[in-house]
C-alpha cells in the first residue's frame, strides 16, 4: 500500500491524501477546532489545496455529512471533482452516484452501494489502492425498536458487504456510532471478517473516542482484527499510514 495521509475532519468526514489525489469525504463542519486553520483545525482551506488533485465524495444530504460550501472550493481549485450520492440535488459537471452502478473517473473505478440509512457507500479503486468509505451503511440495531426492523436491517446490511466479500480493501472508513451502545460493533466486524480490510478507520462518533476506543479494545470479537483498527482520531488529527 502507498503512503497516505489521513485527516479527521468531524463526524464522518475525512481528508486523505494519497499518491496523486486528495480526497475529501462527507465534509460538513466548517467551524475550524480550536482556532487552528486548516486541516490542522479539521476544515479544508482551498488555499491550501488549490494545486491539487481533488475529489470531493458525499454520501447522502444529511445535515453532518453535507455542507453546500465543498461548491465554492472550485473557485480556488482548478483540479476539482464531485461525486454526489443520487439523493443529493443534481449539479452541473458533478457525478451523480446510484447505488448498485460503478463508474469510471480520472483512471479510478467507483462502485456504489447502496446504504441502510441514506444514499450511498462508495469503494474506489484508485489505481492501485481500494478505499472504502460506507457513509451510512451501517449494521444499526437499536435496542428497543421493533425485532423486525432489527432483522430487516441485519439482511439489508449484510447483503451489502456480500458485496465486498474477499475484497482487498487498504483503508475502510466504518461507522462505530457509540449510540447504538452493545451494538456500536456490529457493522464493523461483519465488515472485517467478511472483507480483507487492511486498515479501519472508526467514524460516525462525534466527540465520543473513549466509548468507541474501549469497545474496540475490549471487545472479544475484535481480537482477529483489532490491531487493523486505528483509535479513533481527534479532530483535526492527522496520521500516516
Amino acid at each position: 500500500m502507498q503512503k497516505s495521509h489521513i485527516t479527521y475532519l468531524d463526524n464522518s468526514g475525512f481528508a486523505l491524501e494519497t499518491g496523486e489525489r486528495f480526497f475529501v469525504f462527507d465534509y460538513y463542519n466548517n467551524h475550524p477546532a480550536g482556532g487552528r486553520l486548516g486541516l490542522a483545525g479539521g476544515v479544508i482551506d482551498p488555499a491550501e489545496i488549490a494545486g491539487k488533485n481533488v475529489f470531493v465524495f458525499v454520501s447522502h444530504a444529511h445535515y453532518d455529512h453535507y455542507n453546500k460550501v465543498i461548491f465554492q472550493w472550485e473557485r480556488q481549485i482548478k483540479n476539482i471533482h464531485y461525486i454526489l450520492s443520487d439523493d443529493i440535488p443534481p449539479r452541473h459537471g458533478a457525478l451523480i452516484a446510484t447505488p448498485g452502478q460503478s463508474y469510471e473517473l480520472d483512471g479510478m473505478r467507483i462502485d456504489v452501494l447502496r446504504s441502510t440509512d441514506e444514499g450511498a457507500a462508495f469503494l474506489i479503486d484508485a489505481g492501485g489502492q481500494v478505499i472504502y468509505h460506507a457513509g451510512d451503511l451501517n449494521w444499526w440495531h437499536w435496542e428497543g425498536e421493533d425485532p423486525r426492523w432489527n432483522a430487516d436491517m441485519a439482511a439489508a446490511y449484510q447483503k451489502e458487504i456480500h458485496r465486498l466479500k474477499d475484497v482487498a480493501i487498504d483503508i475502510a472508513f466504518v461507522p462505530v456510532d457509540p449510540r447504538l451502545g452493545d451494538n456500536l460493533l456490529l457493522g464493523v466486524d461483519h465488515l472485517m471478517r467478511t472483507a480483507d480490510v487492511r486498515l479501519a478507520v472508526p467514524m460516525h462518533y462525534s466527540a465520543n473516542q473513549k466509548a468507541v476506543a474501549n469497545a474496540i479494545a475490549t471487545a472479544p470479537q475484535t481480537g482477529p482484527y483489532r490491531s487493523r483498527i486505528v483509535p479513533p482520531l481527534r479532530r483535526g488529527q492527522s496520521i500516516t499510514v
